[in-house]
């Protein structure tokens, strides 16, 4: 008994709790900001100027495909955009926000949505990308003197080469959110 209470001493002395670094949490919370910051920056420059250029060069009330395919693209763009303004959050200033509890967890609930916006809401702009694409350039397929069958193989191509492309870059981006924001969003967990 007395060896199993001294054992246990001696486990305390040697497992030393770390001290907590709020500033390094700070300073990795903002960059993660700051980086979402710039993605709005260019999505609020890119959905319009993508929009005007498709609009500009396809013959929009010429063709019911084109129409389509534009509104298609341009509700993916949309849903990206206001899915990356609704995982905004403001700057931390100061390590007293970080004990409000009720801040830690609208933090942790942004950071979720940061990291929801990769795993679910790019595949559904994947979708809308790719079938806005596919049904754009029905219509130029047609003015081709090709079988419907080479048409379909095209379709099929172009649609798996799109697929592959998005599935790489997702994959990607959810590593880089499983390596930076989900070990945040424990460690935020845990203290609150």
């Amino acid at each position: 008994m007395e060896k199993d209470i001294t054992n246990w001493q001696n486990l305390w002395k040697v497992e030393k709790s770390t001290p907590l670094d709020l500033s390094k949490l700070i300073t990795h919370l903002n960059k993660i900001e700051k980086k979402g910051k710039l993605e709005r920056i260019v999505l609020l420059i890119a959905v319009p100027t993508t929009i005007i250029v498709l609009a500009s060069l396809l013959p929009l009330l010429s063709n019911i495909y084109y129409l389509l395919s534009i509104v298609l693209i341009s509700f993916g763009m949309i849903m990206i955009l206001i899915q990356s303004f609704r995982s905004k959050y403001s700057l931390i200033s100061n390590d007293a926000e970080l004990n409000n509890h009720k801040y830690i967890k609208n933090l942790i609930h942004k950071l979720k949505q940061r990291m929801l916006t990769t795993s679910r809401y790019m595949w559904v702009y994947a979708f809308f990308l790719i079938l806005g694409i596919n049904i754009g350039y029905i219509d130029i397929l047609q003015n081709f003197d090709i079988t419907l069958i080479v048409r379909i193989i095209i379709h099929i191509v172009f649609t798996g080469i799109m697929f592959y492309l998005m599935y790489y870059f997702i994959e990607k981006r959810k590593k880089e959110n499983n390596r930076e924001i989900f070990p945040l969003v424990d460690f935020l967990e845990n203290l609150n």
